[in-house]
This record gives structure tokens, C-alpha cells and sequence, in this order.
């Protein structure tokens, strides 16, 4: 099972995609790996505005103090019932960013606890991922093909 299929079981399962009325997972690049929504457009619109946000808060931050762990931070932009909620989280050393755009929410608080209580959760379940895309090939109707076949099987004739 990939990345992508994995995080979105987990958050079927466990009803997190309910939490907000936008939730988004993605890489530190912005791209997408999750989303609650099936706007393929406002989801990336999302991943990359994120994305930026981020990296601009993380240039910003170099002014607060010398070396930053940046797990540590998390950022919001809201009022007292709307806004947006960032948390980074870390799978195998690599930086994700689960996202929250909530509004006419009666408790922001308790769904800013909710959701880092996800992020700890989602770093937990995702532990065991592989990055090995051989081994992420399981459950694929063609399991057994090498990248070399794939190659071969593409090449259109191409010598060798």
C-alpha cells in the first residue's frame, strides 16, 4: 500500500477527516497527499499556499533564536471561531504538514488539541512505512515487475 492509500485508510477509520471542514496532509513541497475534500483544485491551491507559508514562517523564525527545531512550531492564523491550523510531523526524516481550515467552530481549542493528538497518532501508525517502492508494490495487480521490466516493457523498441 502506498503513502497516500495508507493515510487516507487511516483517516476513514478513525473518522479524522470529520475533525474540520478542511483537512489536508502534505509533503513539505505542498504536494497533496491527503484531503477531505474532493476539490482537486482548492486541495492543491491548498497544499501550495501551505507549503509557502511555511517556509516563509521558517525564514521569519530565524530571528527568534539561532537553531530551530521546527516540530516543535505550529501555525495558526484564526479568529475566535475560523481560521487555519498547521502542525508538521515527521515520517521516516521527512517533513509532512497536516493542515486544518475550520470555521463556525464553537471550541478552536479543542480542535487545535484534537489535531495534535492526530499528528502524534498519524506519526505512530505511519512508523512502520517503507519508503522501498518494492515494497510498497504489495497489493498492486502486477506486484512482481521490476522497474528494469517496466523500463524493457516501455521502451518501444528502443536498443539496448
Amino acid at each position: 500500500m502506498n503513502l497516500k492509500d495508507l493515510i487516507s485508510t487511516f483517516f476513514k477509520e478513525e473518522n479524522y477527516d470529520r475533525l474540520a471542514e478542511r483537512v489536508v496532509v502534505m509533503r513539505h513541497d505542498g504536494i497533496s497527499i491527503y484531503s477531505n475534500t474532493d476539490d482537486s483544485h482548492q486541495t492543491a491551491s491548498i497544499g501550495a499556499l501551505v507549503s509557502g507559508l511555511w517556509q516563509a514562517a521558517e525564514s521569519l523564525s530565524s530571528f527568534i533564536k539561532d537553531k530551530n527545531n521546527f516540530q516543535e512550531f505550529r501555525l495558526s492564523f484564526d479568529t475566535s471561531e475560523s481560521g487555519l491550523y498547521v502542525l508538521p510531523f515527521l515520517v521516516k526524516e521527512q517533513t509532512y504538514y497536516l493542515c486544518s481550515i475550520y470555521k463556525d467552530v464553537q471550541n478552536p481549542g479543542k480542535l487545535k488539541r484534537h489535531l495534535i493528538t492526530l499528528r502524534s497518532s498519524l506519526e505512530v501508525y505511519l512508523s512502520d512505512f517503507s519508503f522501498d517502492s518494492e515494497e510498497n508494490r504489495k497489493g498492486y495487480l502486477f506486484n512482481e515487475i521490476s522497474d528494469d521490466e517496466m523500463d524493457r516493457l516501455f521502451s518501444f523498441g528502443e536498443a539496448r
